[in-house]
């Protein structure tokens, strides 16, 4: 994993770009119902019973559990080992406001309740060592050992560059050519190893993203939190890891607070050690948690922790769906009518479900609802190969068999639509009606425009292709719609990474005209006045025999999006008229 490899060739992801982009064998995903809603996490263990203790990672901020699916790989093998994304961060539900350190705290001691852990060891990374230190003492009992990778004891002088910094993460005006991107980009890079390959510098930095304008809440906490205050409290043997990221000289001094424990030395690793480094850490870790106990548990009291708030339960819940094809993350609501046939809809890229929220909640009332992230994008496995609409389709019918149902609707978006046509081409009996929103029939020459635009994101070193998008969604979309939904795009494409411009490529590869004459099914097909292809749309509604066409005034050039609950009620009829399922 040291050794730099070859580049990102646009058809299939090169391994080193495999290597950070897609999960190893063994690693898993999933969500519990936590303190804030639901939390997700990654997981990875032996298939026997091997008597180790469980080990529990908390991530640094802003980040994810992502980061460590290299390590989980690794250390899985021989126990159980789970990521979870700290709250707001990652794939988990944000709390209702800035949090402290024993919020988050508690919350990971919910979780550990979640998956019924009894004892645990902990290890956490930066902001994540915080929160290791103050979930064992809440709970003293369950906590059997602790490492941290990075354990800052600051000066007053240090403190005030850390505030600078924090002060930098939060919200403020954003430029719209992306400067403020590279400013970041250039920020972070300084603290990596020049080793470090682009490709996992380029993941690490899009995970840094994710949390949007709540990404300093980490900070804020970690700052917040003394750990001379806190060190000296844990009874609990202790392994100190003190990389040369950035805070050396201060993690050097937790070492006069320790009770029980050690500090090891590692100058060789920078900032992103842990996906860089992974085997000498998995080493490092598993000599720590392998030696004799030589001490009973915790004696300590524990320490209150917050009490739990009342979060109410999301109508919009997301789960990770084990096909044929591998692990298909969707977001659905569950409900309806009784007897209702369930909507599956297909997204248009590069996106992913996160945009069809409001759609979900509005349709989730009369049927079951499930919105399915395409393959590359999202939470969905990541393909090594540059996909086609028929991969898609198989992908999607594979979900539909791995959820248990026979017959389906479909509601598809663009690429999506595409994606329920070939889908209804190859199994017709699985689908009862179709939902479109555009269905492009191209002319030569607008395909030809179409395809010139295709291509990679080729990742610069000065993070210039991220700015590039950023400016990119923001000159084209501005005064179109708020600067929120902007942003969401922005963030989904670079989610994707390499496989961002797959979806938009095999769209444009499908024939379309082709196979809409063969579509037997009842069709509702609609698009916006404002959308870019209502021509090609006009021409896809004269090739289907039953198709019911309607164009959409002032809804915007997104109306899944933007104006749910006035197109939820049209789909609704639709699906819920009386007629023949198949004519």
């Amino acid at each position: 994993m040291d050794t730099p490899r070859a580049p990102y060739t646009g058809e299939r992801l090169a391994d080193e770009t495999a290597l950070y982009w897609t999960p190893p064998a063994g690693v898993h995903r999933g969500y519990v119902d936590g303190r804030y809603g639901q939390q997700h996490y990654r997981i990875a263990q032996p298939l026997a019973a091997t008597g180790r203790v469980p080990l529990v990672i908390f991530h640094q901020s802003p980040s994810s559990g992502r980061v460590y699916e290299g390590l989980l790989a690794i250390l899985g093998k021989g126990r159980l080992v789970i990521a979870p994304d700290t709250p707001g961060f990652g794939d988990s539900d944000p709390p209702p406001g800035p949090p402290a350190i024993a919020d988050y705290a508690a919350a990971m001691g919910d979780f550990l309740d979640a998956m019924g852990l009894d004892k645990v060891d902990l290890f956490g990374d930066h902001t994540g060592a915080k929160i290791a230190g103050e979930l064992a003492q809440q709970r003293p009992w369950q906590v059997r050992r602790i490492a941290f990778n990075a354990c800052p004891v600051y000066s007053d002088e240090e403190m005030k560059v850390m505030q600078g910094h924090l002060a930098e993460e939060k919200p403020q005006a954003r430029t719209e050519d992306g400067a403020h991107l590279k400013h970041a980009w250039a920020s972070m890079k300084s603290t990596y190893s020049p080793d470090v390959p682009l490709a996992q510098f380029d993941r690490d930095f899009t995970e840094t993203l994710r949390a949007g304008e709540l990404g300093w809440y980490g900070h804020n906490a970690a700052f917040a939190y003394s750990h001379a205050e806190n060190l000296p409290k844990l009874e609990q043997p202790i392994l100190v890891i003190c990389p040369d990221d950035g805070l050396w000289p201060s993690t050097q001094r937790a070492r006069d607070y320790l009770r029980n424990g050690r500090l090891t030395e590692k100058p060789e690793w920078k900032m992103g050690a842990v996906s860089f480094h992974t085997q000498g850490l998995a080493d490092t870790l598993r000599e720590f948690l392998d030696a004799p106990d030589g001490t009973g548990p915790s004696q300590a009291a524990p320490k209150p922790a917050p009490a739990k708030p009342a979060v109410a339960r999301r109508a919009v819940r997301r789960r990770f769906v084990e096909t044929s094809k591998g692990a298909v993350h969707v977001r659905m609501a569950e409900g309806g009518k009784p007897g209702s046939v369930p909507l599956f809809i297909f997204h248009m890229s590069p996106r992913s479900t996160h945009y069809l929220e409001g759609l979900i909640v509005a349709l989730g009332h009369n049927r079951t609802v499930i919105a399915v992230d395409t393959p590359g994008f999202g939470e969905s496995f990541k393909p090594v190969e540059r996909p086609q609409i028929g991969d898609f389709a198989e992908a999607m019918a594979a979900t539909i068999t791995a959820m248990g149902y026979a017959q389906v609707d479909v509601l598809g978006d663009h690429t999506g639509t595409k994606t329920a046509v070939e889908l209804v081409n190859r199994y017709p009996q699985r689908v009862r009606r179709i939902v479109m929103n555009t269905a492009a029939v191209y002319s030569p020459e607008e395909k030809k425009d179409w395809q010139n635009r295709m291509g990679p994101i080729e990742v610069e070193d000065d993070g210039g292709h991220i700015a590039a998008v950023w400016e990119r969604y923001h000159r084209l979309n501005r005064g179109r719609m708020p600067a929120d939904q902007i942003k969401l795009r922005f963030y989904e494409t670079m989610r994707a990474g390499p496989c961002a411009w797959w979806g938009p490529k095999a769209a444009q590869d499908f024939h379309m005209d082709a196979v809409l004459p063969t579509v037997k099914h009842p069709v509702f097909l609609f698009t916006s006045t404002e959308d870019s292809l209502l021509e090609p749309t006009r021409r896809a509604a004269k090739l289907m025999p039953h198709c019911r066409y309607r164009e959409l005034e002032g809804v915007g050039s997104s109306p899944l999006e933007t104006h749910a609950t006035t197109v939820a009620p049209l789909i609704d009829a639709f699906l819920d008229e009386k007629m023949d399922a198949r004519p």
